[in-house]
């Protein structure tokens, strides 16, 4: 099948081959964090925890270059590298932080909130932004929450080069991982499920152009990681758990046809640690 690279709830990067199920773990963070976001550039890789972002050489994997610990913690998620630059989001700060690829040269974009004439506050006036990609020449801005209401419907936002906003639209609900696939929309909806006593409208699974054509037990695991290759989707995440314990939840990893968009077969158990981004590793 694939060969991943997946950033863990344990601060690890794990290489791990989804055909025979074998992992090595190539990096690991010593800041107690979760790692969220990765990405490759050619010979290099960015991967983001929670309050650092690190530079990793691919033909090694050693570090080259690391951000300070930034307090408070600005809880990046999922990030992408454009012409130069690492875009990454800032989730508790409703921004976008740019980088060059020496993770020096920082500029923040600030995104609107839900309410923009309303003072900026987390989880009150948040968009709990989970990815940024750039698709033929615009960047596409996931929001987690689209309106003030949490556990809801989210959206994107889509700017021009210089992040002026062209357009907001609705899509799916509780969103990660927004990207494209052959220049079709694709995204997870989760839905939180019955640990948060929420009784949801919608279901879990993975959305694509507007649809959900894959669903899952939102009860079983939380997912917030895509990838893909010609033939397969990786739709992965890991256990549920309360946010204390995920550093020890198994992880897993739904592999999806392409094609028919049915199940192939479910990766699972506790030498895998919940994921929380995902990529082919592509060597060079």
């Amino acid at each position: 099948m694939a060969l991943l690279l997946l950033a863990t709830v344990n601060g690890q990067v794990v290489r791990f081959d989804t055909e025979t199920q074998e992992r090595h773990v190539v990096f690991h963070s010593t800041d107690n964090e979760p790692f969220m976001g990765i990405c490759q550039h050619g010979d290099m890789l960015f991967v983001a925890s929670l309050s650092r972002v690190y530079k990793i050489s691919l033909n090694d994997f050693s570090l080259l270059r690391k951000t300070r610990l930034y307090i408070p913690s600005p809880d990046f998620h999922q990030m992408n590298f454009y012409d130069g630059k690492l875009y990454t989001t800032a989730t508790k700060k409703n921004q976008i932080w740019i980088y060059n690829e020496d993770l020096k040269g920082r500029q923040i974009i600030k995104v609107l909130p839900p309410e923009p004439n309303r003072r900026i506050r987390y989880k009150k006036n948040y968009n709990h932004i989970n990815s940024i990609v750039k698709h033929e020449g615009a960047f596409y801005i996931n929001l987690n929450w689209l309106t003030q209401k949490q556990y809801a419907e989210s959206g994107v936002l889509k700017t021009d080069g210089l992040f002026n906003e062209i357009e907001k639209f609705t899509y799916a609900w509780e969103s990660h991982d927004f990207q494209f696939a052959d220049g079709k929309m694709m995204a997870i909806c989760s839905t939180s499920g019955k640990d948060k006593k929420i009784l949801h409208p919608n279901t879990s699974g993975l959305m694509v152009e507007g649809e959900l054509v894959w669903k899952h037990n939102p009860d079983e695991s939380f997912c917030k990681a895509l990838c893909h290759d010609d033939r397969h989707i990786f739709f992965c995440g890991g256990q549920k758990a309360s946010r204390e314990k995920r550093k020890n939840t198994p992880g897993v990893i739904y592999v999806i046809d392409r094609s028919t968009f049915k199940l192939i077969k479910k990766i699972n158990g506790n030498q895998l640690k919940g994921i929380r981004g995902a990529i082919l590793f592509e060597s060079n």
